[in-house]
């Protein structure tokens, strides 16, 4: 078993679920009883303070105390209670072969994380970076046909436009009204919106349902003035959406109230 062997697992930080840099390592080490994990958190830039500490498991997250941060560093060691191919955590137990990873929440939408075991969702993540690529090169393509055939994409009411261009649709069955695009459409956003195309939890719901919307809602935003959303379609569960989260999505968003296993979208804010 993995938590037996004496290994050396590297940490990542990550911002809207874009890996950003280096952060440091974990090294494993443990007998018939126990695995011991040795955190060493490096190159965290401005994150100084206590932030949470989680193991990650196949299907949730497990707190396990904090990190202390201090100087773009931090140390802690933790360990696990192994017996009979189960690791225990007070009244919890888990199969030890489901355990894959360690996260660090620093704040709403970045995080540290690193991981020895992917599971089955390896092939997923192996498609969403193809279709990653290929998006990449149909933006570029698309930015540049905007740019020589509609250089009046600058004109004052960019929202009118849009509407001309993409399919209008209704999506929460009130007046809301939103338009239907791909991640290659992104080039429509702000510049600093245009990294969303690597944003993983996007695209998962991309490739399961082929598009996103985009739109303006005063009732999201409950501000003075109209704000634009970007959705990202999927089904409502609360592990869902606190994944959601982690990629930078502040809410969801369906037909009438909000169920468990309810289709809708998983909003962010975005600026045209």
């Amino acid at each position: 078993m993995f938590l037996y062997e004496k290994k050396i697992v590297y940490l990542s930080m990550f911002q809207d679920g874009v890996k950003t840099g280096s952060a440091g390592f974990v090294r494993i080490s443990g007998d018939k009883d126990a695995c011991t994990l040795d955190i060493h958190v490096k190159n965290t830039g401005i994150w100084d303070g206590s932030y949470g500490l989680f193991l990650t498991a196949r299907s949730r997250q497990i707190q396990w105390g904090n990190v202390s941060v201090l100087g773009g560093c931090g140390d802690v060691k933790r360990s696990i209670l192994i017996r009979g191919g189960f690791a225990h955590f007070g009244e919890e137990e888990f199969a030890e072969e489901d355990l894959c990873g360690v996260l660090i929440h620093l704040d709403k939408g970045k995080w540290i994380a690193g991981q020895w075991r992917a599971f089955q969702e390896t092939d997923r993540f192996e498609k969403e970076s193809l279709i990653r690529e290929e998006l990449n090169v149909a933006a570029k393509e698309e930015r540049d046909e905007k740019q020589e055939i509609h250089p009046e994409a600058v004109a004052e009411n960019k929202w009118e436009q849009l509407q001309k261009t993409y399919k209008k649709i209704h999506p929460f069955g009130d007046e809301r009204l939103f338009i239907s695009i791909e991640p290659k459409d992104f080039v429509i956003l702000q510049a600093p919106y245009h990294r969303l195309v690597n944003n993983s939890f996007l695209l998962h719901g991309f490739y399961n349902y082929r598009h996103t919307i985009l739109g303006p809602d005063r009732e999201i935003g409950k501000e003075t003035g109209t704000c634009f959303y970007l959705g990202v379609p999927g089904t409502y569960f609360e592990r869902e959406k606190m994944v959601a989260v982690m990629f930078g999505f502040e809410g969801f968003e369906c037909a009438g109230a909000v169920e468990i296993g309810k289709f809708g979208y998983y909003m962010r804010r975005v600026e045209l």
